[in-house]
């Protein structure tokens, strides 16, 4: 019995997710630094988005403000994405990151 009961406490811990951690204010600087830093890059290559959305925004305060109300791992997964798209466009743009 004490076995199953064990088993049981074991899988409950590995099945929990883990508590989100919230982004640091010094990774939320540099988070709104490069998020700025994509939306220009982005607008410069033919064919990409150029308009401005919650996403793609000269906005450095909004950046900044999101990411320090995000999970960390939410605000890696932005950049990621809006990296990812630049180079998509500059490889249908140019033929190369």
């Amino acid at each position: 019995m004490k076995s199953v009961l064990a088993a049981a406490a074991l899988a409950a811990a590995v099945l929990t997710p883990a508590a989100s951690q919230a982004a640091a204010p010094g990774y939320c600087h540099h988070y709104a630094d490069l998020a700025v830093a994509q939306f220009r890059w982005n607008r410069e290559i033919p064919g990409c988005f150029h308009g401005a959305d919650r996403r793609w925004n000269a906005d450095w305060d909004a950046h900044y403000s999101w990411c320090l109300g995000a999970d960390y791992g939410d605000a890696r997964n932005e950049d990621s994405y809006r990296g990812g798209r630049i180079h998509e466009c500059r490889m249908r743009a140019f033929g190369h990151p």
